[in-house]
């Protein structure tokens, strides 16, 4: 496995031109902490010896307590896969126990969208689907 800073770099600036959309953080930007830095480098900077223009990985299980912000960095994720990695027509899934936790992370993405003019101009927000085209 190699690594490849640029495209990690790349992930991470795009998530850090979002904002947060809740609490004290609200509206603020979107600054990654050292452990979730840490995961989104190592998902999206690994790339295989074989072929270093593909990811590693296509799956990761993250696992994080309540009250820190998984939400915020599942949005953030959903939209860098939507909009930001490069592959045409990109389909994002979100999956939860229930449809209202499901809609925690859409109503997150769709307000980081509302916050993000570049975004804004470009996704369309369908509320009563459920989804970001």
């Amino acid at each position: 496995m190699a690594f490849d800073e640029r495209k990690a770099q790349r992930v991470t600036r795009f998530i850090e031109a979002l904002k947060h959309t809740k609490g004290e953080f609200h509206g603020k930007p979107f600054e990654l902490l050292p452990w979730q830095e840490k995961i989104i480098k190592d998902v999206f900077g690994t790339v295989r010896d074989e072929d270093p223009t593909m990811r590693q990985y296509t799956t990761a299980y993250v696992e994080i307590p309540k009250k820190q912000g998984k939400s915020e960095l599942a949005a953030a994720v959903a939209l860098l896969l939507t909009c930001g990695d490069g592959e045409e027509r990109a389909e994002v899934y979100g999956c939860a126990a229930d449809r209202q936790q499901a809609s925690i992370v859409f109503n997150v993405a769709a307000d980081m969208v509302r916050m993000c003019p570049a975004l804004a101009k470009r996704v369309k927000i369908l509320d009563s689907q459920k989804r970001l085209v």
